[in-house]
């Protein structure tokens, strides 16, 4: 299990601890490992989770599907990234999305209850554990926010700037990479594949932004 610490050190759930504390959480924490072949599904919508999941190598996203059967991408889960820490807290009987990976991964699985109860030591790394949670979930909430706001706007091109806006804002430069290609994308707005590119383009031309790939730049 130690030789996952250098990934995990990049995981926000282990934020201000040394290798050392590291070893010892695990020790602590007695996590277990499950590894995904490409597009196999990690958690079905509908079905029930106790654990955090942490990605530790290669690719997984959580995607919602509608009653007509589309797919819509809500995000990425990157090495290092974790899944399921707020439905693991409310104890949702039925989670509403399902996790999957399209390229395989392996996930480091956590109970929530050993992150959030302190040790029969009361050590200092489990506190900090705790703090790291709590920071995790409201971030999230804010992420959801922001999903709401973007997906409550009217148009494709209203859609495209509010995101943008908020990707400016959290690199506070107006240029910038985003975590998508176009379908990705597409699929996060919850906008046509074609009338995205269309927009990007009219934007383009207007001068209200420039890009390449998945680099842009807010020019006004």
């Amino acid at each position: 299990m130690n030789k996952l610490i250098p990934v995990l050190k990049k995981c926000a759930l282990f934020e201000n601890m040394n290798e050392d504390e590291l070893s010892s959480v695990l020790e602590c924490l007695a996590p277990t490992t499950s590894t995904y072949q490409k597009d196999e599904i990690i958690l079905l919508a509908g079905e029930q989770i106790s654990s955090v999941g942490i990605v530790v190598s290669g690719l997984a996203q959580i995607v919602r599907e509608d009653i007509n059967g589309a797919v819509n991408l809500i995000t990425d889960i990157s090495e290092g990234d974790l899944f399921g820490e707020a439905f693991a807290c409310a104890q949702i009987g039925h989670v509403p999305v399902t996790i999957l990976t399209p390229i395989g991964c392996t996930v480091l699985f956590v109970k929530f209850d050993k992150i959030i109860k302190n040790c029969p030591s009361s050590c200092n790394f489990h506190s900090q554990l705790i703090k790291n949670m709590l920071f995790i979930l409201a971030s999230k909430n804010i992420f959801l926010n922001e999903k709401n706001e973007i997906l409550s706007c009217r148009t494709t091109k209203e859609k495209l700037i509010a995101y943008l806006s908020f990707q400016a804002q959290k690199s506070q430069k107006a240029e910038f990479t985003i975590p998508f290609n176009r379908d990705e994308l597409a699929n996060y707005l919850s906008v046509n594949r074609s009338a995205l590119s269309r927009t990007l383009s009219e934007m383009k031309e207007e001068g209200s932004i420039d890009f390449d790939k998945n680099r842009f730049k807010i020019l006004e």
